[in-house]
């Protein structure tokens, strides 16, 4: 773990750090350039002789056991060896020290309002070139997503687990009183509404119930959105940030797509693009009526999300990559949460 004074050369960074860098022809004196876009990790951009790379040093604790290091290389290994090129190549692992270096992409964060029809395309394409891979070797090495769930009830089990978190939220400030007071006056009470809301269709309907058979999973970038994409200069996109990668729901896939709020997806392409997906993963009929039920629960999950800055996993992880949330930055979260429920609210009125 890199201390929280910022380092501008290799020869500031830790001395396994240094050691793994030397290996592949980064010296003492490389300059580093901290990104602070990762939220769950520390990134450095590394100025190298001949080209740039991206050193990415994975967060890990005790309390979270998701092992983001293997997750990605194992992800983007099978990604790149493939023959996927819209990410950044992997150059090397260090497991012990759980660094990665990668191929700097000279690309930008796209912005809101800036996603398009051909942007959307590409998101679709680049779910299908992976998924094109599903039956390699190599895909059987590639475990569950993150909080992959492979039944409706245990998904809407997962989000509940979210969602009661928050009632749990330590009144340490007067800011933490007002989360816990959203989570418990607005938050708990919509959730109630939309789980019940599922579960009566469940019960109606046998199939909506069953669990996803293998055939029907997909392999997922998880997290998956233009908050985790660059633009190159030809407007092609390059994605970025596979720690949550695996085996997955694609109906999970689709909704999470459209509820992540950095870079919104507008709603006049969903069926644009579960179509798209559903027709390349030979899935033509139940991923839309799974995803079309599932995204209410979805929206209610991605508001929990926002609100990570006041539960202590949220706020390790967060620390980690970018030190601790100001007050200031805390406030706005919890002002975004309040302002996209408000929004999903008028979606199903």
């Amino acid at each position: 773990m890199v201390t929280s004074a910022l380092p501008s050369s290799v020869k500031e960074l830790p001395e396994q750090f240094q050691s793994f860098l030397r290996a592949h022809g980064l010296d003492a004196a490389t300059p580093v350039i901290p990104l602070k876009d990762g939220g769950n990790n520390q990134v450095y951009r590394l100025c190298g002789v001949v080209r740039d790379y991206a050193l990415k040093c994975y967060f890990q604790d005790p309390a979270d056991p998701r092992d983001r290091f293997n997750t990605e290389r194992v992800f983007c290994d099978l990604l790149w060896n493939g023959g996927v090129r819209q990410i950044a190549e992997p150059c090397a692992w260090d497991e012990p020290s759980r660094l990665g270096l990668f191929a700097f992409v000279p690309g930008r964060k796209l912005n809101p309002g800036e996603i398009t029809r051909d942007s959307v395309e590409q998101a679709a394409q680049f779910i299908l070139q992976i998924n094109a891979l599903r039956e390699s070797p190599a895909a059987r090495a590639v475990a569950a997503a993150s909080e992959a769930r492979f039944s409706v009830a245990e998904q809407v089990a997962g989000i509940a687990r979210r969602v009661e978190a928050l009632q749990q939220i330590a009144p340490e400030t007067g800011l933490d009183i007002q989360a816990r007071a959203f989570a418990r006056d607005e938050l708990l009470p919509a959730w109630q509404t939309i789980a019940s809301e599922i579960t009566q269709q469940c019960a109606a309907n046998r199939e909506l119930n069953a669990t996803l058979p293998t055939a029907q999973r997909c392999l997922s970038p998880s997290d998956f959105g233009f908050h985790n994409a660059l633009q190159l200069g030809s407007a092609r996109l390059c994605y970025i940030d596979f720690e949550y990668a695996g085996w997955d729901d694609p109906a999970k896939l689709v909704c999470d797509f459209f509820c992540q709020p950095q870079v919104p997806v507008g709603f006049e392409f969903w069926d644009f693009f579960t179509d798209a997906l559903a027709a390349g993963l030979n899935d033509k009929s139940a991923l839309p009526r799974r995803a079309k039920m599932l995204l209410p629960a979805y929206q209610i999950k991605w508001c929990c999300i926002i609100l990570n800055h006041f539960v202590k996993s949220g706020k390790a992880r967060r620390e980690f990559a970018r030190g601790a949330a100001s007050e200031t930055a805390r406030a706005a979260q919890l002002e975004k949460a309040r302002r996209l429920l408000k929004i999903f609210h008028g979606m199903r009125e």
